[in-house]
């Protein structure tokens, strides 16, 4: 590993991608090559373009032009980049993949590296399938006994066979309003919010623009809080952060509200009775263990005044390290600073990496 080499420890960044969250990957990757701890860590900064091409740059700010183009082969003891003429390989202690949305924290990426035996930040394979597709996450955590908003899956052959009877079902098991979301998609890309049954067969078809599957859920009309869950390498207690409660002035809290300075408050800790932040910090821990993440999640929730009621919205196995992002925040309310919660990502990744090494893959004998 790195003591062989130096005593720096050789960081992977994989940032861009290949889905409409892009944009939303190369900010977060810059916050997070800018606080890694240059003493102790040399990033390797590694972009994934929009086509698919994975670029090595020799510098965190470096433009596309600059890359040299590399795949990522198996190589047990840690993950190695080689270049495609045969060059000497650049070896990486460990990854921190921060590409967001589709192939990047969808388990696609993640079942890449784990063929490659290679170290890397969040969740495995399945987790971060799970998660990323919203139906079957709500299945899972509805079967862990945890609370979700009524929703129905429409996938595009279901659509194609009858689109008809789809909105017919959504809007009697729904109501409205309701929002219409591509399955497997973050930061709000392809979402729309509807009053009425007027505009549901544009919002089905346009959500199918970016997903062969799109889940209609009721919309909460309540307090939207995030928690962010960090886990321990040594195996400790999940850190579940104070609140934060998000205050969009866009009516709900869509891509531009996310990504615009001045359009969200973001309140850390959030304006809550202990007992009811206790109750959703429970359920974001629960959450993360009943989809067998590993790492970090941001896990997202509504909660009604009126009734009392707490519905968790989703669980995001990579959430956003912008600027504006509120994962980072909580977590720093938490006691943390955003240098050492890199360092403890990439500790856990190691240790995860560690134990599944112990795993026996052959028959005895």
């Amino acid at each position: 590993m790195a003591t062989d080499r130096s005593e720096k420890l050789r960081v992977g960044v994989l940032f861009g991608g290949r889905s409409a969250e892009h944009e939303v990957s190369l900010a977060s990757a810059a916050g997070i090559m800018a606080s890694l701890d240059g003493a102790r860590c040399e990033i390797v900064p590694l972009l994934v373009t929009r086509e698919g091409r994975w670029l090595l740059l020799p510098r965190p700010d470096a433009p596309e032009e600059e890359g040299r183009e590399v795949f990522l082969p198996a190589a047990p003891g840690g993950g190695a980049l080689r270049f495609p003429e045969g060059g000497e390989a650049t070896a990486v202690d460990v990854f921190f993949p921060i590409i967001h949305g589709s192939f990047g924290e969808d388990g696609t990426l993640q079942g890449f590296l784990e063929l490659a035996d290679a170290p890397f930040v969040g969740s495995g394979c399945l987790s971060s399938a799970l998660s990323m597709d919203k139906g079957a996450a709500k299945a899972v955590l509805r079967a862990a006994g945890l609370p979700t908003l009524p929703s129905v899956t429409i996938t595009l052959a279901r659509w194609e066979a009858g689109p008809e009877e789809a909105m017919a079902e959504a809007a009697a098991e729904v109501g409205f309003p309701l929002f219409v979301k591509p399955a497997a998609l973050g930061s709000s890309v392809g979402v729309r919010r509807l009053e009425d049954s007027g505009g549901l067969a544009g919002a089905v078809a346009h959500a199918l623009e970016y997903d062969n599957k799109v889940l209609v859920e009721e919309d909460a009309q309540g307090r939207e809080f995030e928690c962010a869950v960090l886990e321990d390498p040594e195996g400790g207690p999940l850190l579940a952060s104070p609140l934060a409660e998000i205050r969009s002035q866009r009516g709900w809290y869509d891509y531009e509200a996310k990504y615009t300075p001045g359009l969200t408050d973001i309140l850390i800790p959030a304006p809550l009775p202990e007992a009811v932040a206790d109750r959703v910090r429970a359920h974001a821990r629960a959450a993360f263990t009943a989809l067998g993440c590993s790492g970090l999640a941001r896990v997202d929730f509504f909660y009604r005044e009126s009734s009392g009621e707490i519905h968790l919205n989703e669980l995001n196995t990579l959430p956003g390290f912008t600027p504006l992002s509120a994962y980072p925040k909580m977590i720093e309310a938490a006691g943390i600073s955003y240098p050492a919660m890199l360092d403890r990502l990439i500790a856990c990744a190691r240790a995860r990496w560690e134990r599944g090494r112990a795993r026996n893959f052959r028959r005895p004998g």
